[in-house]
């Protein structure tokens, strides 16, 4: 009688595993950094966040949060230098945040970027964000503590649920950096009493940072422009008989239309309109006038727009979208644009509409 091959084959195939790798013989990093070098202008600083993970025998094993940095002329380099220093091998695959100098990224982060983009190593998911000052004083924070990696990510991710800050990764941001109609812009970070903390949003003109900048307030209108929301976003109001106190509407929905003509003599014009629903959830004052609430509420974010309005055409950044509208509607004429000397000539006109439908259980 034959018996069954089966479990024979299957012992086969499960004996062993020759490309096996001990976590002890690797560094997992979680976090980068990239800074202009103090000593040379002309090379780059880079730090990197690794976590060292070794056998205590039995079972157990200790976990170490390392800091490495090197400084040569390319992030490349950056990263062979580092390599070198180390036993086992740099694992970049789970790289959650890659963090830029202000300097450094004035100077363009796509090279700086290319590296993961390109390399069959990279991590897209991976966050990239802009840092006040050096980059390193991020990735530097409590070095023997927690990876500071993980919990910048938790704030940027809750940033993005929040409005503050735009939902990106290092995929979007690539394909944005190599789109000339549309700008990207990154989250903003600096550091306040030996904390990272999520400023707003970094402006950039292609893959130069402008050193123009929007704080958490202005970035959540911008994202309100852009029709761009996350699960929250909360704007606050002055009433207009008692400014020094503020209603809050939460954005239950919106709805935008841009629209962007281009006439004979090459004047530019882009109107914006916005229709947003919303919910009053704070209302200090108990005021029940509703028309009287979301009048303030349009002459307030109207004015607040058109000084966000005015910083994006001052940068120049353009992450509203509007080169897009010219080169989509007006092929022949963006040929014969100069866009950066255009767009800040452009002019803008808003024209928003908010409705309260809900009151949020105050009345």
């Amino acid at each position: 009688m034959m018996k069954p091959i089966f479990p024979l084959l299957t012992i086969l195939f499960l004996t062993g595993c020759w490309d096996q790798e001990n976590l002890s013989d690797r560094r997992l990093i979680n976090g980068i950094s990239f800074d202009v070098s103090e000593e040379d202008p002309n090379l780059i600083q880079g730090g990197v966040r690794a976590l060292n993970i070794k056998s205590q025998g039995g079972g157990r094993i200790e976990v170490k949060d390392e800091l490495l940095t090197a400084e040569e002329p390319t992030t490349g380099e950056v990263g062979h230098e580092i390599k070198n220093n180390l036993p086992g091998r740099l694992d970049v695959t789970k790289t959650f945040i890659i963090f830029i100098g202000d300097e450094l990224a004035k100077e363009g982060i796509h090279p700086l970027l290319e590296t993961f983009y390109r390399g069959n190593l990279g991590y897209l998911p991976s966050k990239t964000a802009v840092v006040k000052g050096k980059a390193l004083d991020i990735l530097s924070i409590n070095e023997e503590d927690s990876p500071v990696a993980f919990r910048v990510l938790n704030g940027i991710r809750a940033a993005e649920t929040n409005t503050l800050i735009p939902e990106m990764n290092l995929f979007t941001i690539w394909n944005k950096m190599g789109d000339e109609r549309i700008d990207p812009v990154l989250p903003l970070l600096e550091k306040k009493n030996d904390k990272p903390e999520v400023a707003g949003l970094a402006l950039f003109d292609q893959d130069k940072y402008t050193g123009k900048d929007l704080d958490t307030k202005q970035s959540t209108l911008l994202l309100i422009m852009r029709d761009d929301l996350g699960f929250i976003a909360d704007i606050f109001i002055p009433y207009d008989k008692k400014p020094q106190k503020t209603f809050r509407l939460s954005i239950l929905g919106l709805k935008r239309e841009l629209n962007t003509t281009v006439s004979k003599g090459d004047s530019i014009t882009s109107n914006l309109d916005l229709k947003i629903k919303a919910e009053l959830n704070g209302n200090p004052l108990r005021d029940s006038d509703l028309k009287s609430m979301e009048t303030q509420a349009q002459k307030v974010i109207t004015e607040r727009m058109e000084e966000v309005v005015s910083i994006l055409q001052e940068a120049p950044s353009d992450p509203l979208g509007i080169g897009m509208e010219v080169a989509s509607k007006y092929p022949k004429e963006w040929k014969g644009l100069d866009w950066e000397k255009e767009y800040k000539d452009v002019e803008i006109k808003l024209d928003v509409e908010v409705e309260i439908e809900k009151t949020g259980g105050l009345f």
